[in-house]
């Protein structure tokens, strides 16, 4: 009997073949869903991480306007003292609400009575008992047990009514000395209405942000809690989906197309990266610059500086610290109002940032306090620099419709030695910026 040999028919090939382009479609496919999936996820992580940032910025802008006025004596005088209707008019109650477009401005004296309470037009039914009831009295007992910490200042949820506000509140402070007033708050509030929800998710690219009286699930939202960690509003916002612009083509032309969908991806992830760095990149210029002036604020300032300081004591170079203010700013703040003084901060610098060399670190320090470095500079040269800074100020005043304000600078400067280390030299330029004061203004002062 002829030996049987086993064959493999032309269908068996085609089944196996079938068979493994099967397998593989259904691999390939698995594994593109999986890693869509993780794309959604990480999207909408990064989504809810954005979103805190977002109100984060926003509280620490409301606490940083909050802190200036709660530690300004004038401030303190009118609203609880005198309550003098005609400077809370022009100074905090309405000039608050119309210039950073707060909701309502309240200043709490005695026994947690009303002291004052302006209100935005076009809020409507907001009272005091109602912010007090709806977590405004939380806040307070809050800021009691945190006045060793932040100067006592606190934020939060209240809902009032059906309203819910961003508040924060912090205790007015005694300009010289620093210490608390008792039992007397100022409090800044900002109603999440349609127009500022609209506002947060313009400036902050969050597409679909709104605010929902319902709580809803733990996904695209985040429960808005009061001081006493109650639920009383979700902000719940839209994230685009990566698998929703990518998979049905992918899913379609896997085999003849595959290297188009592994493009494609690669295209939305680099989208996807450079839109983070977009962000990343203006988060770090909000937290090293000032947002009046674009300059260096005061801890960017200090990390140059100490830096410098590290590459002076390195190479022995030698370079000198200055700092001045404007004399008599607090009276153009009273005579001419903050936006004028504000201008002049801003014109202060553009003078400055003339005269100055590219190298040369700036910063604003303070209110009014501004520091600078000059680097590989002498002592008699950083004098002779800082004279012509100063009658260039004076040459060149403030001109409005209505008014020229010549402002001039005092200035207090110290060479850098290597016996002595930042603080020290800082001290130095201080307590000179004091003596040019002292010595009448409109001069420099070297420390000895």
């Amino acid at each position: 009997m002829p030996d049987s040999k086993n064959f493999v028919t032309t269908e068996s090939v085609i089944a196996l073949i079938s068979g493994l382009y099967i397998a593989t479609g259904f691999a390939v496919v698995f594994s593109i869903l999986f890693l869509l999936t993780s794309l959604d996820q990480a999207a909408k992580l990064a989504r809810s991480k954005q979103v805190d940032i977002a109100l984060n910025l926003e509280t620490r802008y409301l606490k940083a306007i909050l802190l200036e006025y709660s530690g300004w004596d004038e401030a303190y005088e009118n609203l609880i003292v005198d309550l003098d209707e005609t400077w809370i008019e022009g100074n905090s109650g309405q000039y608050l609400l119309n210039q950073h477009g707060f909701d309502f401005t309240l200043a709490i004296k005695a026994n947690r009575q009303l002291a004052n309470l302006s209100i935005n037009d076009e809020v409507e039914g907001l009272e005091f008992a109602r912010l007090m009831s709806g977590g405004l009295e939380d806040l307070i007992e809050e800021s009691l047990q945190n006045q060793e910490g932040d100067e006592g200042s606190v934020a939060g949820y209240v809902l009032a009514g059906t309203d819910i506000y961003l508040v924060a509140l912090s205790p007015f402070k005694d300009e010289k000395t620093e210490e608390i007033r008792p039992d007397s708050y100022l409090s800044l509030g900002r109603r999440l209405d349609a127009e500022y929800i609209g506002k947060l998710e313009s400036s902050y690219e969050l597409p679909g942000l709104r605010l929902a009286n319902k709580i809803e699930g733990p996904m695209n939202s985040k429960v808005l809690l009061d001081a006493s960690n109650q639920a009383i509003g979700c902000l719940t916002w839209f994230v685009e989906k990566p698998s929703l612009l990518i998979a049905p083509k992918v899913i379609g032309i896997v085999t003849p197309f595959f290297c188009l969908a592994i493009f494609l991806t690669r295209h939305f992830l680099k989208l996807d990266y450079a839109d983070r760095i977009a962000f990343e990149e203006r988060l770090y210029k909000e937290a090293t610059c000032d947002p009046l002036t674009n300059i260096s604020n005061r801890r960017q300032f200090m990390t140059l500086c100490q830096q410098e300081m590290a590459v002076h004591r390195r190479n022995g170079r030698t370079l000198a610290v200055a700092l001045f203010d404007i004399d008599h700013f607090k009276t153009i703040n009273d005579t001419y109002g903050h936006a004028m003084g504000d201008k002049a901060l801003v014109h202060l610098v553009q003078v400055c940032s003339s005269e100055l060399r590219e190298s040369d670190i700036f910063g604003r320090i303070g209110g009014d306090e501004f520091a600078v470095i000059l680097r590989e500079t002498p002592i008699e040269e950083a004098v002779d620099v800082l004279n012509r800074v100063r009658r260039k100020i004076k040459a060149c005043p403030i001109k409005t419709n209505q008014n020229t304000i010549t402002i001039t600078v005092s200035i207090g400067v110290a060479p850098m030695n290597d016996y002595i280390n930042f603080d020290n030299i800082l001290e130095m330029a201080d307590v000179a910026l004091y003596r040019a004061k002292k010595n009448g203004r409109n001069q420099v002062f070297v420390s000895v």
